[in-house]
């Protein structure tokens, strides 16, 4: 008789352990192996897991362990690098370990739905079909027929084509019978074939010196591209996978956004012939499993999905044949998750490489200060690209000072003869404001009442395109009030500029002259921003009016006046990186503006004019303004020099995540004596920056030390006495490894 044995299953929950259950009956130990999804009955629910280990002495009484509801796999679905990165996630992030591994699941099989691709029925001409004289009298199959030999359905066609174009499932399985048509289910997923239509554009020497670079390495190595706005890094980027896809390797692209992909897809579609794969939160869930399971399976001799671009997520991709992972705008906030595990994305992939022992590129046009750090120190190699690729020239940055001028819709009237003078040129005008809506909010200038969201500590934004007002914070929406509501006063007001705002105002300014909003709420549905980047890549003369959504890596080759507004107040914030961000920001947008022959423009409308840091990035460069931030960053000791972690805590009662986290301080300030850590420093509780969200008050606790092994040792130990603290059953609370903002 064999003895007895139990598996011990990750679940994703926020509990920092493994659970024990009994095997199925009739099963032995050879059915069961780490990394098989298990279905588990967990409270009253049903939840699917992943089987950790195997073993034969589990916690509790076995008599009280519960058996796994069902085994979903039969061979786990991950390769052993990827399990392995869920462990390093669990550790560095101090996490769960079942939260940590469902991130490398798409949600479907998190759900425990089967590891299979979806399939459609493909209608193709047979080989030799019987003579179509016998189908005269079935007109509605002799039309099918006629279509069929369209030069673009000559390879067969998908059903769902083919009742789209109007005829019947009876119609078509009606020639399936007679023998005219074959029938074949095939994957209804379908990657976007490259068109290999383009050649390799010829490289200057800094380009051609970054390249040889990259393919002299052997094995890991990160390379950091510090490259100006349009000084070709992405023709590097292609020219150092060229040879990997030639040999039918895989490689990854991650960018920071989803309105990125459009047209960083069509850049390596032209390039090569090889299957590209999208992973983004537009797809729909059973696109995504389709998309992951095709790169899970990839052959180098099919060539199916070769090149996967994606963003945040798509870093857990399995992919067998991986041989290089590029990140595109390394230094954007969008690649750090801001809920749940709050893992960074480019910090992962750099594992992941290490773990595969491949080269890495991180681009950029304004580096974080870590990456730079990394760069400067030898950790990454450091390759800068300081001039415009061809003949472009970086714009010319000017300061305009709007203390005394006539502003209208947030616009200074002094801009709109230069906008003419654009268009008239034939030429296209970027305005940027990264404000969404027609107005930051309404106000009232009887009372001063101001529209403030119930639900947040912050205000209502108006729009007019459906016309409401709207909290983008909680997403909480009310109807536009007819008359104040606290005076009752007919005289409320919009206060502000939003994207909608100037549309309107630069539409009624320029009335023949198309003007093209580009926001979240304009590119809601699913090929929006292409449709509405069509015209400006058809390169006719238009005003652009967006977010940041245009700031980072669009090519816009008409585009040579940019205009920013309101983007200098990060100038002033109490938050530590503002000064970063914001000049990452500015030049970001800036680089949209001349980016081919025509010399750009790029106006920075200010009340700040004299701010010596405006002047450090006008006068000098990024590269010199991130030296002074990490001088100052030093001699504070803040990251890099320097590491933190936060413990953030909600609660819809008052106070009440303050009083955990004044608990949890005692704790740190217990286990900080013990240890006798005398360069741990803490700063809280405090309330968060917006104290009031979606009806939860908020808190938060920061913990700093000179050493990164120092910081997560101490938060290590403490962790298990935080988890064990009882009576606040209310709050909820997380943990942020290396924050990169306070929300």
């Amino acid at each position: 008789m064999t003895s007895p044995f139990f598996l011990s299953v990750a679940v994703a929950a926020p509990l920092p352990k493994l659970f024990d259950y009994r095997p199925l009956a009739d099963t032995d130990m050879r059915h069961y192996q780490a990394g098989l999804r298990v279905s588990v009955p967990f409270g009253a629910r049903l939840l699917s897991g992943v089987i950790v280990s195997i073993h034969q002495a589990p916690q509790v009484d076995p008599a009280k362990l519960k058996p796994i509801a069902a085994l979903l796999d039969s061979t786990p679905l991950l390769p052993s690098d990827l399990y392995q990165l869920g462990h390093w996630l669990s550790e560095y992030y101090h996490q769960p370990i079942g939260e940590c591994l469902s991130l490398l699941w798409p949600l479907l099989l998190r759900k425990g739905e089967p590891a299979r691709a979806s399939k459609q029925n493909f209608y193709a001409p047979a080989d030799t079909p019987p003579d179509p004289s016998t189908i005269k009298r079935a007109p509605r199959q002799v039309e099918l027929l006629a279509h069929m030999t369209q030069s673009a359905h000559q390879d067969g066609c998908w059903q769902q084509d083919l009742v789209q174009a109007g005829f019947t499932p009876a119609i078509i399985n009606g020639l399936v019978t007679k023998g005219f048509l074959v029938k074949q289910a095939r994957d209804c997923f379908q990657p976007i074939k490259g068109q290999c239509s383009q050649t390799p554009l010829t490289l200057n020497q800094e380009q051609q010196h970054a390249l040889t670079c990259i393919e002299q390495s052997q094995g890991f190595n990160s390379f950091l591209i510090d490259g100006i706005t349009g000084s070709g890094k992405t023709e590097v980027y292609l020219q150092a996978i060229a040879p990997h896809v030639q040999q039918g390797l895989q490689v990854l692209i991650l960018v920071p956004e989803i309105g990125l992909t459009p047209q960083t897809v069509q850049r390596f579609a032209q390039r090569f012939e090889a299957d590209v794969l999208l992973l983004h939160s537009k797809l729909s869930d059973r696109e995504r499993l389709d998309a992951w399971l095709m790169a899970r399976t990839h052959d180098a001799s099919t060539g199916r999905g070769q090149i996967i671009i994606g963003t945040r997520s798509a870093i857990f991709t399995p992919m067998p044949n991986l041989a290089m992972i590029v990140i595109d705008e390394e230094h954007d906030q969008s690649f750090k998750q801001q809920d749940g595990v709050r893992y960074h994305g480019r910090d992962v992939a750099v594992v992941r490489a290490k773990t595969l022992a491949i080269p890495i590129i991180l681009g950029s046009a304004t580096p974080s200060l870590e990456c730079l750090h990394n760069g400067l120190n030898g950790k990454y190699q450091y390759l800068r690209l300081s001039q415009r690729a061809g003949a472009a020239s970086m714009p010319e940055l000017q300061i305009l000072n709007i203390k005394n001028q006539a502003v209208h819709h947030g616009l200074a009237d002094s801009l709109l003869p230069p906008i003419e003078d654009t268009l008239h040129k034939g030429q296209q005008v970027l305005v940027f404001v990264n404000r969404r809506g027609y107005a930051p909010t309404l106000y009232c200038p009887d009372c001063a009442w101001i529209a403030e969201c119930r639900h947040c500590d912050a205000k209502m934004t108006l729009h007019q395109k459906p016309a409401h007002l709207h909290c983008h914070h909680c997403d909480s929406k009310l109807s536009i009030p007819r008359q104040c509501p606290e005076c009752l006063s007919h005289k409320i007001q919009a206060m502000g500029a939003g994207t909608e705002r100037l549309e309107s105002h630069l539409q009624y300014k320029f009335q023949a002259t198309p003007v093209i909003r580009i926001d979240r709420d304009s590119t809601q549905n699913k090929h929006a921003m292409e449709t509405l980047l069509a015209p400006v890549h058809g390169g006719e003369p238009c005003i652009i009016v967006g977010t940041q959504m245009l700031a980072k890596g669009h090519h816009f080759p008409k585009v040579t006046l940019v205009i920013m507004i309101n983007v200098d107040s990060g100038f002033f914030s109490a938050d530590y990186r503002a000064m970063e961000k914001t000049a990452q920001l500015i030049l970001q947008v800036a680089g949209r503006a001349g980016r081919e022959k025509d010399q750009g423009v790029a106006v920075l409308q200010t009340e700040f004019s004299e701010h010596p840091m405006l002047h450090l990035l006008k006068e000098e460069s990024y590269h010199a303004l991130s030296l002074a931030l990490l001088d100052e960053r030093q001699h504070q000791h803040l990251p890099p020099y320097g590491f933190q972690l936060l413990l953030r805590a909600d609660c819809h009662l008052p106070q009440e995540a303050e009083r955990f986290l004044h608990r949890v301080r005692q704790l740190l300030n217990q286990h900080q004596q013990a240890l006798n850590l005398p360069q741990l420093s803490m700063i809280g509780p405090l309330p968060a920056p917006m104290e009031l969200r979606a009806g939860r008050f908020r808190s938060q606790l920061w913990v700093s030390a000179r050493r990164r092994t120092v910081l997560h040792s101490f938060i290590g130990r403490v962790l298990p006495d935080i988890y064990a603290l009882k009576g606040f059953h209310k709050v909820r609370w997380g943990l942020d490894i290396d924050p990169i903002e306070s929300l």
